[in-house]
């Protein structure tokens, strides 16, 4: 995979604001062609008890520091996509965890890059990074945008002609019953993407020719995981859901489909 530009910044913690002293703790990585950001932190408090004899409630107010700025990156993917809005969210910072400028890293592979600049910078032993699952993933970003509330989660839909039911992670109601299926695609695999493209055109078209039972006339929308935001698949898969009438949002870009749910989306049904 080609090298690309990211940018990092360290994580720092400072238990004493006027003296303005530090300990790295951890590391934040972004790439925007590959619409990459994550954050790898340290296991344990042992780097910090060393420097500043934190212990008993310091210490757990620590792991809640980390804890907590873990969750906001994560909630943060769809809107810190550029170097500029990167530096916008470390001026932000103001309590005890502290992000030092963003500064330039090449980058081929991004899990890669990041567990080197750990290592480099930081040491120590890092927190297991549980990769989020996609469905989870957005599900954070539905709550960081206020719109969790109206958006109904796991919902079942029976599928015309296939004659089978399947369960959508995500719908919401605006006159019409959005679904809102997320969708993985491969790097550099076209013709994969093509394929699994057309399946979901074909099963949203399905359900768009037939209205629900229970949920009426349905609108069918993939939001696509791609590898970066030049993917030459987005286009191709773009054209084919199109086809059928199916939207597609990016995952890197949310906000536009966020918005539409504050702005149209109403409040969801209690079903029996």
């Amino acid at each position: 995979m080609n090298p690309v530009k990211g940018h990092y910044s360290i994580v720092q913690y400072c238990p004493d604001l006027a003296r303005r002293e530090t300990v790295n703790i951890g590391v934040v990585l972004l790439v925007p062609e590959r619409a990459f950001l994550q954050t790898r932190m340290v296991a344990d408090n042992e780097r910090v008890r060393h420097f500043f004899g934190t212990t008993g409630d310091d210490a757990k107010l620590l792991s809640d520091f980390k804890k907590s700025f873990s969750a906001r990156i994560e909630a943060e993917h769809g809107r810190v996509t550029t170097l500029e809005t990167f530096q916008k969210f470390i001026d932000t910072r103001g309590n005890q965890i502290q992000l030092t400028e963003p500064a330039f890293v090449k980058v081929r592979e991004c899990q890669e890059t990041i567990d080197q600049l750990f290592e480099q910078l930081v040491g120590g032993k890092a927190k297991p990074q549980k990769r989020e699952s996609f469905t989870k993933s957005l599900q954070t970003r539905f709550e960081a945008g206020k719109v969790a509330d109206l958006i109904e989660t796991n919902v079942p839909i029976s599928v015309p002609i296939l004659e089978r039911e399947t369960k959508v992670p995500f719908a919401f109601q605006n006159g019409a019953f959005h679904l809102l299926q997320p969708v993985t695609f491969a790097a550099d695999k076209e013709e994969s993407n093509f394929n699994r493209a057309l399946k979901y055109s074909m099963e949203g078209k399905i359900l768009q020719d037939t209205p629900d039972d229970e949920y009426g006339q349905l609108k069918f929308n993939v939001i696509g995981r791609f590898a970066s935001m030049s993917d030459p698949s987005i286009p191709i898969v773009r054209k084919v859901l199109e086809e059928s009438n199916v939207r597609l949002h990016l995952d890197h870009d949310l906000s536009k489909l966020v918005d539409e749910i504050r702005r149209t989306g109403k409040p969801r049904v209690k079903r029996a």
